[in-house]
């Protein structure tokens, strides 16, 4: 953990307030940190989790209405301790669920606290985001990232050299990358595309696009892969043109986001 992130998060599980907010690059560990907090207090969290038909659903459910009417009847029961409620990926909240939630905040029960986590804040309705306590952790560093390498015994240097250049600062990413064979592939999978989306012919690009407009979370990851590139050859030979390049790929990252068409987003991209 950055050392600075690691004393506010100390600081702020010592002083945990009614409702905290933490913010981070995906692959940060922000789940992890959020389940050690309630550690530190003694405390076996309650934790939300998207739904899709009833089931968890991490890659396509919702936090609907309905789960949080069951967690505002749950806070209404007596407990003798405390109870830390855990709302992962908390900017899946629809906007009702987001409304019933601040009816939460405004009665949270006594010995009830709230971690939300998220890693797109600017989906959650500003008038949570203000009653919350935002505690923003910070990527580790490349020194850190390659203790972890040690820790977990890789030591071929090709293979350190890819994981870094996936997860560079981001400890849940890199034990993902490590631990899950399948993962590793898709993820260099995707950085092989977006190689090929910056480089390669206009045709290529199109195929590209046309390849990836199902599945909106691993385009996201391709332009964000791209970016990456980009920037890392700005550090050896800052041009205009790259710098160009990269406010295009972060414009069809906005729309894609937003729910734009992936194809059409890709297309005018590399058109």
């Amino acid at each position: 953990m950055y050392p600075a992130s690691e004393k506010m998060l100390v600081a702020v599980t010592n002083n945990l307030p009614q409702s905290l907010l933490l913010t981070g690059e995906t692959g940060v560990g922000l789940a992890v940190i959020s389940k050690y907090i309630a550690e530190l207090r003694e405390v076996t969290p309650i934790v939300i989790l998207p739904e899709k038909d009833e089931k968890i659903d991490l890659e396509k459910g919702i936090i609907s209405v309905e789960i949080m009417r069951r967690l505002y009847n749950e806070t209404r029961t007596k407990t003798a301790g405390e109870r830390i409620i855990i709302i992962d990926f908390a900017e899946r909240m629809t906007q009702q669920a987001q409304n019933a939630f601040l009816k939460l905040l405004e009665e949270p029960g006594k010995g009830v606290y709230f971690i939300l986590v998220s890693h797109s804040v600017s989906k959650l309705l500003p008038t949570i985001i203000s009653r919350t306590e935002n505690l923003n952790m910070r990527p580790v560093s490349l020194k850190q990232s390659e203790v972890l390498l040690d820790n977990l015994s890789i030591t071929d240097k090709t293979k350190r050299s890819q994981l870094l250049f996936m997860a560079e600062g981001l400890p849940a990413e890199l034990n993902r990358l490590i631990n899950d064979d399948a993962y590793f592939e898709k993820r260099s999978l995707i950085i092989r595309d977006a190689r090929e989306l910056l480089r390669g012919s206009t045709y290529n690009k199109l195929l590209i696009a046309q390849r990836y407009k199902d599945d909106r979370a691993a385009t996201l990851l391709l332009l964000l892969d791209s970016t990456k590139i980009l920037k890392k050859s700005i550090v050896s030979s800052p041009q205009i043109d790259t710098i160009n390049h990269i406010d295009k790929i972060l414009d069809a990252y906005e729309r894609i986001e937003a729910n734009g068409n992936i194809r059409l987003c890709l297309a005018r991209m590399v058109l």
